[in-house]
């Protein structure tokens, strides 16, 4: 695909972002497990679900702001601030610090490795915060000649403080695309999140979806790269709404 085509692409992804509601339920995205020193990003997260009228997880819209600075070369803290609809109101909900650590060199062994940690204070009075960590692992793999990457997030999650249950949750995340080019790299996504692992009860009952995505970058040279993702999520179990539209806006310079 030609670098024209491509940007086309780009301009029609942020064009269909225009047209969502003012954005989604809880987030869905892929963490990295790289690292750049010296690196600041501002990052647009959001999510808008379709369901079956009068099922709570119709219409659910949020959205999430976070800046993120690389302090170490193997560490990167970012805060997050996360606004969704809560009883027919738009509300700020939460605030999460969250910290990625590079645990090896890219490339330098069979997968890169990383930790994702976060705590997430509620804003909502009758709402537990929660405390996030698990490993990211990456892999580049040349796949019958296409230069393809995947990544997948393997979280365990805990809530905390009032109302809070005592088991713990799992978040797992999956995505897989071929680099066609650095404007325009299809591929998909999947999303599982299960409430308590001790009582996850029947697949159906959890929250499991599968769809295609698109991920680019433009490079700017001293002006830093402005990245976005766009995907559709296919709910696979009754716990998923039908259908997730979410997108990612993400601006990165080095200082």
């Amino acid at each position: 695909m030609g670098t024209r085509a491509a940007s086309w692409s780009v301009a029609a992804a942020l064009a269909a972002l225009a047209l969502l509601p003012p954005a989604a339920a809880s987030e869905l995205k892929v963490h990295s497990p790289t690292v750049e020193l010296g690196e600041f990003s501002f990052e647009w997260n959001g999510l808008a679900t379709v369901d079956r009228e009068g099922s709570p997880n119709n219409a659910r819209r949020a959205q999430t702001f976070e800046l993120g600075y690389a302090v170490l070369p193997f560490w990167r803290p970012e805060i997050e601030f996360e606004r969704e609809t809560v009883e027919g109101r738009d509300k700020w909900s939460e605030i999460t610090f969250e910290n990625t650590f590079q645990l090896t060199p890219t490339g330098k062994y069979f997968v890169d490795l990383g930790l994702f940690a976060a705590y997430s204070q509620s804003l909502l009075g009758d709402e537990p915060s929660a405390v996030t960590a698990g490993p990211i692992l990456r892999k580049t793999v040349d796949l019958f000649g296409l230069d393809t990457r995947h990544t997948l997030n393997l979280f365990l999650d805990r809530e905390i403080g009032p109302n809070s249950n005592d088991g713990v949750g799992f978040a797992g995340a999956w995505q897989s695309v071929w680099r066609a080019s650095p404007l325009f790299a299809p591929g998909f996504e999947a999303y599982s999140f299960i409430d308590d692992l001790g009582r996850a009860g029947r697949f159906n009952t959890q929250y499991h979806s599968l769809g295609p995505v698109v991920v680019g970058a433009q490079e700017f040279e001293r002006f830093g790269a402005l990245r976005y993702e766009i995907g559709y999520q296919f709910g696979l179990s009754s716990g998923a709404p039908r259908g997730a539209v979410r997108w990612k806006l993400e601006y990165e310079i080095a200082f």
